[in-house]
């Protein structure tokens, strides 16, 4: 017990005797320890600065890419905002990224779909930004373009059109498209629309392309039903309801190109839309092809010219070496 005083002045002496001073005084002892903490804090500080400068800096030139990558595939201002905004409510720290990946696109897009933050308007613009950067991207691996591709399709299919006032009148309160009280609704009208025959031009997970006959009878945020022609189309398309997002009038041909969304249906219907989608790209590029492969061989065998009979080449002269004089003095 009595060795621990004693000790005091001695480990005192001993520090003391490094330090440029006299005297055991533990305060510029402790001065000394609180400046190396406090330096050891500034450079902490110092550094943690440094890295948030730095990702600031990074995001700044995230954006700029993402703004200059936006315009070179066309897309439109309001389209760069409305992307701009989703993106920034989702948090993503690389937005280039959904303009180069068409399946981290609609990643985020299916998120704020779900969320709500989508408005009808909104995702009209966001469907034709879609189709811009779709049409405009290089690189896609096999898995990319067989689930998110729209593709061009040929097949008939029946609709029912269900006015969205109908749809009010007949629920009186507010609701959501996926309540229970909308479906009930919705199917009852259904029975009592009036079926209209359509041509699909193109179809993707999300939503389709018809054209029908302009009969003044379609309208922005009206609902279809569609039921299936006898042996007329590659999939079943009855289960999913559907809401016209913009419905553009052709006036000469007296007809009308419905661009439509699909609301939220089966996962394992969304896979079967999808092969569908893809073998029907597939079916259309392999047809394509072997009409343009067709074409080009047919204007080959027009354009050759006949071939020439070879002619004969005249005989090689053979080569005569004058003899050398053989030397006198050999």
């Amino acid at each position: 017990m009595g060795l621990l005083p004693d000790s005091q002045p001695h480990l005192a002496s001993t520090v003391a005797a490094y330090l440029p001073f006299a005297g055991p005084d533990f305060r510029y002892i402790y001065g000394l320890f609180g400046a190396i903490l406090g330096i050891a804090l500034l450079m902490v500080l110092f550094r943690v600065f440094e890295r948030y400068r730095e990702g600031r800096k990074v995001q700044r030139s995230s954006w700029l890419t993402y703004e200059k990558m936006a315009k070179v595939k066309g897309l439109s201002n309001v389209e760069i905002r409305l992307i701009a905004g989703v993106l920034r409510r989702a948090k993503v720290q690389r937005p280039a990224q959904a303009l180069s990946s068409i399946l981290f696109y609609e990643k985020v897009m299916d998120q704020a779909l779900d969320r709500g933050w989508i408005s009808d308007d909104d995702f009209s613009h966001l469907e034709r930004a879609r189709g811009r950067l779709v049409r405009t991207s290089r690189s896609w691996d096999g898995q990319n373009r067989r689930q998110f591709e729209r593709g061009p399709c040929a097949f008939e299919v029946n609709v029912a059109c269900i006015t969205k006032d109908s749809i009010d009148e007949e629920l009186k309160t507010s609701y959501e498209e996926s309540d229970e009280k909308f479906v009930q609704a919705f199917n009852g009208l259904v029975a009592e629309s009036r079926v209209e025959s359509t041509r699909v031009q193109d179809l993707s997970a999300g939503g389709i392309a018809l054209l029908a006959g302009d009969k003044d009878q379609f309208h922005n945020g009206d609902y279809l039903a569609f039921s299936e022609i006898d042996g007329g189309s590659p999939i079943d398309l009855s289960p999913i309801r559907g809401c016209i997002l913009d419905a553009e009038h052709m006036e000469e041909q007296h007809q009308v190109i419905l661009h439509v969304r699909f609301l939220p249906y089966d996962g394992e219907l969304r896979k079967q839309v999808i092969r569908t989608v893809y073998e029907e790209s597939e079916r259309a590029q392999a047809e394509k092809r072997e009409k343009v492969g067709g074409g080009k061989k047919a204007q080959r065998s027009e354009k050759a010219p006949a071939k020439k009979p070879a002619s004969k080449s005249p005989a090689r002269r053979k080569k005569t070496t004058a003899k050398k004089p053989s030397d006198p003095s050999g």
